[in-house]
């Protein structure tokens, strides 16, 4: 093992920030308190938080594709991010995660704007929970209309409160996801148990076309498995349930062992995001008859009524909710680390770098708060694809940095490595980059525009925050640059 580079120990020393009580925290060690299972389990509500939102899947491209689909495009997409992330975060245990990546490979310029993009992506698709959670809660009670002034309170008290939970900690946030695991998932394995012993194999195998002729109206059902599939909202859907695994990274500082924890916690998630969306599947399909167009948004709470009775419906529609504030939790602690972590960078403004005596961010916990609860005013349904096309690009900026430090930078202690060298490494990454290109091709022009404006936004925030340094209106933490010349070859 090799000592850590000048770059990571001036991370870790900048890290040493004071807190609330005016003690200023030496041993990093003190902040690690993630082991497997609670990391296996914020991983896994960042990346899926269980098999919620994947109906449209089954409704773009039948039983048999969809199914087929979050069993087989994990391999390609999920397995090697997996990976990569074990292998970065360990190697670079930094509160500003996969951004310390792109960082160190290609410079603080780039660094600086795939954390700015992806705190901004993050803030805006964390508003979404709390609107969900609130629609649920509306049909449950039968309420039709929501008084506006009644809608901002809900929206306020609860962004503050979900907010000091965060403020707590990771441990607390940890113990919170374990628990909100087994009351949400316990519901779709008691849906599973029931149905498996009422699946009917030949609804399984249906096209998309052969759903839609149900075989009651006594109509041919012999077109091909890929005909009329809807592309890409197949793939939008998939890629919104099997990926995002790198968001894990603004947590690498707080995990025990990391060269143990990680690799393992990576596969448990995994594992868990692939059983919960594909057992799921096939007990809600074959074990209920079905059109093509029933698949939408919430068909699983219909499906298990079916299947188990109403108090199952209901028990899910339940979890579904739970499980929306437990990815409320995560992604909050997610996005209110990595603002931290760019200020410890020396990326934004240290004020941002202050730690309350929880050992968790403070000033950046409170813009994550106020950015989100603005958010989450209005919709972001529409939002998916717009989402997914900044993943893709920002997926491949980390999949080039990977290999860039594989290459530049070989001596970093890395506690997990991949067991493969730099040659396989690119191999696996070939599937991936060719999927995230045809999900890119795929998306509309709407999607283009945004994507376009937001990173006009982010130059523009970023001369600000040049403008405000030049103006004494803010300091900086002063941190050594060590990316290693770009003229090396990456092959």
């Amino acid at each position: 093992m090799s000592l850590p580079t000048d770059h990571q120990s001036q991370i870790l020393s900048s890290s040493d920030s004071e807190n609330e009580d005016g003690q200023v925290e030496n041993d990093s060690e003190s902040r690690r308190t993630l082991g497997v299972l609670p990391l296996a389990l914020l991983t896994f509500y960042t990346v899926s938080g269980g098999p919620y939102a994947i109906e449209p899947a089954v409704e773009a491209a039948g039983p048999l594709l969809a199914i087929a689909s979050f069993i087989i495009v994990p391999f390609f997409w999920s397995i090697p991010e997996a990976l990569i992330t074990a292998e970065l975060s360990s190697a670079y245990p930094e509160a500003s995660g996969c951004v310390a990546w792109v960082g160190e490979a290609f410079g603080e310029k780039i660094g600086l704007a795939d954390g700015y993009l992806s705190w901004i992506l993050g803030v805006v698709d964390n508003a979404i929970y709390v609107v969900i959670l609130l629609e649920y809660l509306l049909v449950a009670a039968g309420v039709e209309h929501f008084p506006s002034y009644y809608r901002a309170t809900y929206l306020i008290i609860v962004n503050a409160v979900l907010s000091y939970i965060n403020y707590r900690g990771l441990e607390v946030v940890g113990k919170i996801a374990l628990v909100v695991a087994i009351m949400s998932l316990s519901p779709f394995l008691l849906m599973f148990l029931i149905g498996i012993f009422k699946i009917n194999t030949e609804r399984l195998l249906k096209s998309a076309d052969g759903m839609t002729c149900l075989a009651s109206d006594g109509c041919s059902t012999n077109s091909g498995w890929l005909d009329n599939v809807k592309w890409a909202p197949l793939l939008n859907v998939v890629f919104w349930n099997v990926n995002y695994f790198d968001t894990v990274s603004p947590f690498s500082g707080n995990v025990i062992n990391p060269g143990h924890t990680w690799p393992r916690a990576m596969f448990i998630a995994v594992l868990l995001v692939i059983l919960c969306c594909t057992l799921t599947l096939i007990v809600a399909v074959g074990a209920t008859d079905s059109d093509r167009l029933d698949w939408k948004e919430g068909y699983f709470t219909t499906a298990a009524s079916i299947i188990g009775g109403e108090w199952l419906g209901v028990w899910i529609a339940f979890a579904v909710a739970i499980s929306n504030l437990a990815m409320y939790e995560v992604e909050m602690s997610q996005n209110s680390f990595l603002l931290m972590g760019m200020a410890e960078r020396g990326y934004i403004p240290k004020n941002f770098s202050h730690r309350s005596s929880y050992d968790t961010p403070t000033y950046s916990l409170i813009v994550c708060t106020v950015v989100t609860t603005v958010a989450s005013f209005f919709s972001f349904i529409e939002m998916l694809e717009v989402v997914n096309l900044f993943y893709c690009l920002s997926l491949l900026l980390e999949f080039t940095a990977f290999i860039r430090l594989r290459i530049s930078s070989p001596n970093v202690e890395r506690p997990y490595c991949i067991p493969l060298n730099t040659f396989w490494c690119v191999v696996m990454l070939v599937p991936a980059t060719i999927l995230l290109f045809v999900l890119i091709a795929l998306a509309s022009w709407t999607s283009y525009i945004v994507c376009v404006s937001l990173i006009c936004f982010v130059i523009l925030l970023n001369k600000l925050v040049h403008y405000g340094e030049n103006c004494s209106w803010w300091n900086f933490n002063e941190v050594q640059n060590t990316v290693a010349p770009l003229s090396e070859p990456l092959l």
